[in-house]
């Protein structure tokens, strides 16, 4: 999927589950190159690993659709989600005081979070 470099400058990606026929539901988001990311807990807890999903970006909440796409949710592995992307997801959060208490979060969101790619 080719993403717009716009979208970047967004944090929430609403996306809505049942080939597009539920109810949506707002999810923060991170770029890393062609990839969103988001976590998948919360209010994405329900839609499973393989789930096809409509998910839309505005610039802002009631404006019009600035991007859409269709994509799978695929469940990604702590061990394999990029710290900036965790850290990006994370960047309205306070983590700690000391670099150590930040990493010391980062590790427990990372084991203790679903995060989920939308995968185009």
């Amino acid at each position: 999927m080719t993403i717009p470099k716009e979208i970047s400058s967004y944090h929430t990606v609403w996306v809505r589950s049942r080939d597009g026929h539920g109810r949506a539901v707002s999810a923060r988001y991170a770029t890393n190159g062609e990839h969103v990311y988001c976590f998948g807990d919360a209010g994405l807890a329900e839609v499973l690993d393989g789930e096809r999903v409509a998910a839309t970006v505005h610039r802002i909440a009631d404006g019009p659709p600035l991007f859409e796409f269709w994509a799978t949710v695929r469940t990604v592995a702590p061990d394999k989600v990029d710290p900036e992307v965790l850290s990006e997801l994370l960047e309205h959060m306070p983590l700690g005081r000391t670099l150590s208490e930040v990493q010391h979060s980062l590790d427990d969101q990372r084991q203790h979070r679903r995060i989920v790619e939308l995968v185009a």
